[in-house]
């Protein structure tokens, strides 16, 4: 059995006045516990180095292989929610991950 490629999937904006870059950084899964784990992107800022944050999507049925499309347009809320939950993007730490 082959392994499939990673899409190669990214861009940036602008959230609250801080520049952004997002990637993929995971396709939904089946994690060893056996739990599903959804899609997850990366975002960090794009001037500085500081906390990552992980947004991680609901693991979407529709096959062994499903790769869900990503919401570009919602990108941006969904990091605004994540900001209201408590990320800053000029902490430091460990990645921020956030469960919509």
């Amino acid at each position: 059995m082959t392994k499939r490629r990673k899409r190669e999937l990214g861009g940036r904006l602008d959230v609250a006045g801080y520049p952004l870059r997002w990637s993929l950084k995971s396709e939904q899964i089946w994690s060893p516990e056996g739990d599903h784990v959804g899609l997850r992107l990366s975002v960090e800022r794009e001037d500085e180095a500081h906390r990552e944050l992980v947004l991680e999507y609901p693991f979407r049925e529709g096959g062994r292989i499903a790769r869900p499309d990503i919401d570009r347009d919602g990108l941006d809320r969904d990091i605004r929610r994540a900001m209201e939950a408590g990320w800053n993007p000029k902490s430091r730490g460990r990645p921020f991950l956030f469960q919509l």
